[in-house]
């Protein structure tokens, strides 16, 4: 991670937020600086992050830096509120692929009761992994930037079938990631397993890397057909 975004993570008000929600132990799960350009930027469609990446809990989240203002033109982020207290939807493709997206003909899902989430450069927006979250194009003539840290407690570790890069690694190299990616306190080696609800990402997108390339090349159906949602 670049040292300044591990610095601000570490050192600022994200601190006291990530030791209340998770506790004393946390680790990052990864970081990723996600751009909309202006006039067109490409929409995420709905999701879990848990489809991506079950653990044996799910005391994991997404902290949102907002490094430009973000409002209703460009590209903002919208949650259904209480959605992570519910199902785990289906993010299949219609080729039966892991698409990254829920169908928006989904009974489960009500795009109704969503929000949108906007804000002054210096923001903060923090979701759970179980939430239901997308994010519309950006239509305006300004850049969407924001920083997303993706944070879990130290005992939610992973299942195997997960996107996640961790997969490939050995024993050794795993111990050592570990160490490298904890946030404060100290790694565990006894996780904690809680019955949850958990749909594996297989078989994969024919592309992935990003959700992105895994939305598109999976197939994924756009929810974002309807007016946008009032900010809150």
């Amino acid at each position: 991670m670049v040292p300044l975004f591990c610095d601000v993570l570490k050192n600022s008000a994200m601190t006291e937020v990530l030791v209340d929600l998770l506790g004393a132990d946390t680790v990052i799960q990864t970081s990723k600086l996600n751009t909309k350009a202006p006039g067109g930027g490409q929409a995420v469609e709905w999701h879990q992050d848990w489809a991506f990446y079950p653990a044996t809990n799910d005391s994991m989240l997404a902290i949102g830096l907002m490094l430009e203002d973000v409002d209703l033109e460009n590209g903002p982020l919208q949650v259904i509120p209480g959605s992570h207290k519910g199902p785990v939807l289906s993010h299949m493709g219609p080729n039966g692929r892991f698409c990254g997206a829920v169908d928006p003909s989904d009974p489960d899902f009500d795009l109704d009761k969503a929000v949108t989430l906007t804000g002054k450069a210096g923001s903060m927006t923090v979701h759970h992994v179980r939430m239901l979250h997308g994010s519309a194009p950006n239509t305006s003539d300004r850049a969407r930037l924001i920083c997303f840290y993706e944070c879990a407690a130290a005992d939610a570790w992973p299942l195997t079938g997960g996107s996640s890069y961790i997969h490939k690694l050995t024993q050794e190299e795993l111990w050592q990631d570990m160490q490298e990616r904890m946030i404060f306190g100290e790694p565990t080696l006894t996780p904690r397993m809680e019955a949850l609800p958990v749909r594996l990402c297989l078989p994969p997108a024919p592309t992935g890397g990003s959700i992105f390339k895994t939305q598109k090349t999976g197939g994924a159906k756009s929810a974002f057909a309807k007016q946008p949602v009032a900010a809150e």
